[in-house]
């Protein structure tokens, strides 16, 4: 007789506990094994699933990653990789996990799950076209479920096809009528047919519901309170957009930060603390130009301030123009400077960076460039716009002295009303907005942060009013025009083309409609509700010319 095969015996104990039920014995025999270096896709993924539960999502992460580098393409390592996906679904690492659902639908292009889980991460990165190809083959494979439909029914809507979403809605509620998403996609339908008072009632019966996730309670309310906000019923509008911002806290907390994490607004209270006791000495350029970008680009400028400033209508004004190109919200400066704002020790580094350690880091970023566009910005204007760029501000004086600064400005109490109304990709940063408080905490922090700046760094920078962009288009646009090295070009008034797919940012779908003053002074109507913060932001109004009221 010949002699089994331990490894087989393993895997068939494993398969046989798992078939009966028994997870507890199926993940303490693959854990063993695992640490016998038995380590086949089904011991692997019983491993990284044991992790999630205990909630180490990062070792888990970090097993499936190992396992998968050097793996092969057939189904079993196909299902890891679609575990992996699903992992990184959940913590929202959106490029890594359309990456890692591709690969894993190679070997397995009719699992269910990973097709929607592979249709709902392109849906986040706004690729609708890709992300509705998903669903219906989702559709296709499980046409039984209504889920894939339901899906279909919100791409629709985020592309301004009421008629298609109610189509597709529909069809999910034959299959279930009791599908919240494909009700709110209807809601979502009635919106855009401008119908307030069937998504006021039909937002209010859902609300209703006790088997809403917080993720459907987000949207219900945020459909309501914009809908209330046209209305004019300012309290009400406030009260929703309060409801939404508590479900989105309970939602995203545990992800968003971590203990070793530092918050956004402590990060920029040390940073004032170190810069407040350096000199602008200290920030002389000693690294020389930026001999990377030479070739890549005519001029480099970098557009900053604040979330809500007008940064969008203004990048997409400049995107406009033949001669330039944009980055509009991918945050390449952020991972190439990460560790020079970490700590003093890293503020050290910066103020004292060589040309050969500027070099290495200058090429970082490019090669960022390159790949967020596709291909360096040849003989053009390249402008880097992310409105919390501001605290790196550093970064952009000691590796890119040459570089220009677009500072946008806005009323202050528009600033942080409308962060805190509207719904954003939520990060650590974006976490502070959902509080009224925290919002005009933050605003206050980085606005003080970046005043210290200017008088430190000797980096070159033209504030935009966003008031007076709106009021007197052409004469602002030139002097930006002229700050940056282009000359005028009546294209730039053709901006509204520039807004394309699922918008970054809250901003986009306003700057589709065209220029309008429309969120100037929008403050006035939330006057009571702003009154806790008024005292925080009274300064910052004073400061930049603004009319008390």
């Amino acid at each position: 007789m010949a002699p089994s095969d331990p490894t087989a015996d393993i895997l068939a104990r494993i398969a046989a506990a798992a078939r009966l039920g028994d997870r507890t014995r199926a993940e303490g025999l693959a854990v063993a094994a695992f640490r016998q270096g038995v380590r086949p896709p089904l011991v692997v993924g019983l491993v990284a699933e044991g992790l999630v539960e205990r909630g180490r999502q990062s070792e888990a992460l970090a097993l499936l990653r190992q396992a998968t580098d050097s793996a092969g393409d057939d189904r079993g390592w196909g299902a890891i990789r679609l575990q992996m996906g699903r992992l990184l679904l959940a913590l929202d690492r959106r490029e890594a996990v359309r990456v890692a659902l591709a690969r894993g639908l190679e070997a397995l292009p009719d699992d269910y799950r990973g097709l929607i889980d592979a249709g709902t991460a392109t849906l986040r990165l706004g690729d609708l076209a890709a992300a509705a190809d998903y669903f219906r083959r989702a559709a296709v494979v499980a046409p039984e479920l209504a889920e894939p439909l339901s899906a279909l029914a919100v791409v629709a809507s985020l592309e301004g096809d009421a008629a298609a979403a109610r189509n597709a809605a529909d069809r999910a509620l034959a299959l279930d009528p009791q599908l919240v998403s494909a009700r709110i996609a209807i809601a979502r339908a009635d919106a855009l047919d401008g119908d307030r008072p069937a998504v006021l009632e039909r937002t209010g019966e859902l609300l209703q519901r006790s088997d809403l996730s917080e993720a459907q309670r987000v949207d219900l309310h945020d459909l309501r309170a914009d809908c209330l906000d046209t209305l004019d019923r300012t309290a009400e509008a406030f009260a929703d957009y309060l409801a939404r911002n508590q479900a989105a806290q309970r939602l995203h907390g545990r992800t968003v930060f971590r203990s070793e994490v530092e918050r956004p607004g402590d990060r920029a209270v040390r940073l004032r603390a170190w810069f407040a006791a350096s000199s602008s000495d200290d920030w002389r350029p000693v690294a020389g130009p930026d001999t990377a970008g030479e070739g890549h680009a005519s001029r480099h400028v970098f557009l900053v301030g604040f979330p809500r400033s007008g940064t969008t209508l203004l990048e997409k004004v400049l995107a406009s123009h033949p001669q330039i190109v944009t980055l509009e919200e991918v945050d390449i400066l952020g991972a190439v400077g990460e560790s020079f704002l970490a700590d003093a020790a890293g503020l050290r580094r910066l103020s004292a960076l060589t040309p050969p350690e500027a070099a290495a880091a200058r090429g970082e970023y490019w090669r960022g460039v390159r790949a967020a566009l596709g291909a360096f910005p040849r003989d053009r204007i390249l402008v880097d716009k992310l409105p919390l760029h501001t605290p790196a501000l550093p970064v952009i004086a000691a590796l890119f002295p040459d570089a220009r600064v677009i500072f946008a400005l806005r009323d202050p109490r528009d600033v942080v009303l409308s962060c805190f109304r509207r719904r954003f990709r939520i990060n650590a940063a974006m976490f502070e907005f959902l509080t009224l408080e925290g919002a005009a905490r933050y605003y206050d922090t980085v606005m003080a942060l970046a005043a210290l700046y200017r008088e430190r760094l000797p980096l070159p920078v033209c504030e935009v009013r966003h008031e007076a962009l709106v009021a007197d288009f052409d004469v602002v646009v030139r002097h930006v025009l002229d700050f940056i090295g282009a000359a005028w070009d009546p294209r730039v008034r053709e901006f509204t083309g520039q807004v394309r797919g699922v918008p970054r940012t809250p901003s986009a779908p306003q700057v589709a409609r065209g220029l309008n003053a429309d969120g100037v002074g929008q403050w006035r109507r939330y006057g009571v509700q702003l009154e806790p913060v008024r005292a925080v932001l009274a300064p910052w109004v004073e400061r930049f010319g603004y009319q008390p009221g």
